[in-house]
């Protein structure tokens, strides 16, 4: 259950962004959603979850509209994250195995803060500016993104003024304390980036591959078996996945939601155990909750609150 747990949220992590009214705050949401897809840029990061602090570097290209990245540790246990045009690496080098994927969107990268509907975000947040700060060395505007309800957490971003490009951004619970951030300590924006600079450290042929046996494919959704009751305010269903689990042959169908800023994603699964391990699991920011239906384990996670995954996974029930 643990290690289809850990599958599960590396599938969730793979389809959102790193991260995390008033026209004014508007036009810089557009600004960096532009950024991301259209700059160069090298650079040094430190993630902070909780007492944990990752120091990472990132290597973001654009080539032929699309997003090219390397991702990698720089203290801890070594990891890596190559993103090309077609797939998703995840590499372990000390234990020389990785997994790849099919990549949902070849337009985003770290560090992506991509919000799916402008139009109504407002109905969701309250959106505001709040001056001019300095990180990395570099002039940034800030603004603050903040929820109306209890079912999904706010942000503060730091935007580069020349660019748009997010250099640093942190994830506010309900009580207003931060529970995660990324910044930029170190970064080099805009020339040229050798393809040599992408290539993983080791090559990918000495690497033992848990990849899933099926690609991914979306589903319609009137041929899914499974719908919502209702869903909380905001949040709507905007794509269905089937897709295997890496080793296994079992097919899992995967439902992505979004109020156009947060995300959860609900996984269904047949499941032959009887006494599946059900309930809550917090991984840094993000939350889980699993539960059964008949003979399926249903399983939600989110970068929300514990009580949206809940209202979000009890809401799942089988079509009559």
């Amino acid at each position: 259950m643990k290690s289809t747990l850990h599958f599960l949220l590396l599938v969730y992590l793979a389809l959102i962004p790193y991260a995390w009214a008033g026209d004014q705050g508007i036009d810089l949401l557009k600004k960096m959603n532009h950024a991301v897809n259209s700059v160069n840029y090298d650079g040094i990061f430190l993630h902070i979850d909780g007492k944990h602090i990752h120091t990472l570097r990132v290597i973001h290209k654009i080539k032929n509209g699309t997003v090219r990245e390397r991702l990698y540790s720089l203290n801890g246990v070594p990891r890596e994250v190559i993103r090309d045009p077609e797939k998703v690496w995840c590499i372990l080098p000390e234990k020389k195995m990785g997994h790849a994927g099919l990549r949902p969107d070849k337009k985003t990268g770290f560090p992506g803060f991509m919000v799916k509907n402008l139009a109504e975000l407002a109905n969701n947040y309250i959106i505001s500016t709040e001056g001019v700060d300095r990180i990395a060395d570099r002039a940034v505007n800030r603004m603050q993104i903040l929820p109306r309800d209890g079912l999904r957490y706010g942000y503060e971003l730091w935007a580069d003024q020349d660019t748009g490009l997010l250099l640093k951004s942190a994830l506010i619970d309900n009580a207003g304390d931060v529970i995660e951030q990324y910044m930029f300590t170190l970064i080099k924006i805009g020339g040229d980036i050798p393809d040599s600079a992408l290539l993983p450290r080791m090559n990918k042929n000495t690497l033992e591959w848990h990849n899933s046996k099926k690609p991914p494919v979306n589903m319609p959704v009137k041929d899914s078996k499974w719908q919502f009751s209702v869903l909380p305010k905001g949040y709507r269903l905007v794509n269905i996945i089937q897709q295997s689990i890496p080793m296994e042959s079992k097919q899992i169908e995967h439902m992505i939601l979004s109020d156009g800023l947060a995300g959860v994603s609900v996984f269904i699964e047949k499941t032959s155990n009887p006494t599946p391990e059900i309930g809550f699991v917090q991984m840094g920011a993000v939350h889980s909750y699993t539960r059964v239906i008949d003979d399926y384990l249903i399983t939600t996670i989110g970068e929300v609150p514990a009580v949206a995954v809940k209202v979000i996974g009890d809401a799942l029930i089988r079509k009559h």
